[in-house]
């Protein structure tokens, strides 16, 4: 579960401000207007985004900063013709920006320009070579070309892909867990599908305790095999419990594990949300776990601190049936997905 989720993303779930442009002396400072469009597109108010984002063109349209957020703003809100205008503008003076580059991609990929959005993917690798993001996009878009004119061998093609890719990873992920961790899991399910939606964005990953499943986002077919291989180990933190309940310790275990098999396995691979966690996690596996701490609960302001089997420190045993203890006043609340 990372978005960091069920896997939500530790990037751009919480949606963070980009770098402005530095103003010039006759430039209006919209500092306020951005801040504000960030808060609201945080909180999914994307109204109030769009409203905010367009008084700080209006009052300096030279900050390109802001087209792309009027992109992602107009993405969200399923106004793609909108979306791609703006993100057109945004890359007219930022060129090099091989994630604008993508977002563009995509966006021209759900208005069915599979050709246009492949030449802004091959533009992103042209900037960043060993980008997973951009070379998954052009494969998802060479499949949607083909389901044009051969819908059945598209899917064909599809679904051989994702059973070998989703074999090679899980294969990586028993290599890395412990047989004595890997014993837990023999009744669990693992597959990609369409996942659970948080704030407005799909759950990368997802472990449901009732199904006993783990789903990958169907995203992610294409994605390289050690990226998917991250997430299975973030979700197998969830579903070694067998429990439906999650906290903030357990995401913040599930995002350690994880982070460090992509230190060790990457390889080289670019993947925007696990090459983020790691850039926390080398600066101190403290500051990931305040990462985390702030996107869970930001997403749910009630989760509880601690679960059944991830307390704080080892000599701390959550009782939940004991109401003198401090560890069972907290509320545990059961999830049907945790992320």
């Amino acid at each position: 579960m990372i978005s960091i989720t069920s896997s939500p993303s530790l990037k751009h779930y919480n949606y963070k401000p980009m770098v402005a442009t530095v103003p010039t002396f006759s430039a209006v400072d919209v500092s306020d207007y951005i801040a504000k469009g960030d808060a609201a597109l945080n909180e999914n108010r994307l109204k109030d985004a769009l409203s905010s984002y367009s008084q700080a063109i209006q009052k300096n349209p030279n900050e390109s900063v802001l087209y792309r957020k009027l992109g992602k703003t107009y993405f969200q809100m399923k106004d793609y013709e909108s979306s791609e205008s703006n993100y057109k503008k945004y890359i007219e003076k930022n060129s090099n920006d091989a994630d604008a580059l993508i977002e563009l991609g995509e966006v021209q990929r759900l208005r069915g320009m599979y050709s246009n959005a492949i030449s802004n993917f091959e533009k992103a690798l042209q900037v960043e070579p060993n980008n997973d993001l951009a070379k998954r996009s052009i494969l998802q878009t060479k499949n949607n070309m083909l389901a044009i004119f051969n819908p059945e061998q598209a899917r064909i093609e599809k679904n051989e892909y994702a059973t070998k890719n989703l074999k090679t990873a899980l294969q990586m992920t028993v290599d890395y867990l412990t047989p004595s961790y890997m014993q837990d899991m023999t009744d669990v399910q693992i597959m990609f599908g369409e996942t659970a939606s948080m704030g407005g964005t799909s759950n990368i990953a997802q472990y449901e305790n009732y199904k006993r499943t783990i789903t990958i986002s169907n995203d992610y077919i294409y994605a390289a095999p050690q990226v998917i291989a991250a997430y299975l180990t973030h979700e197998s933190v969830h579903a070694k419990d067998k429990d439906a309940y999650t906290s903030v310790c357990e995401e913040q275990d599930a995002y350690a594990v994880a982070t460090r098999f992509w230190m060790k396995h990457s390889k080289g691979v670019q993947d925007p949300e696990m090459d983020y966690a790691a850039d926390l996690y080398q600066q101190s596996p403290a500051t990931l776990a305040s990462r985390v701490k702030e996107i869970y609960e930001l997403r749910d302001p009630g989760i509880a601190q601690t679960s059944p089997n991830h307390p704080p420190e080892k000599k701390f045993h959550f009782n939940m049936f004991n109401k003198g203890k401090k560890a069972a006043q907290q509320s545990l609340q059961t999830y049907d997905i945790i992320a």
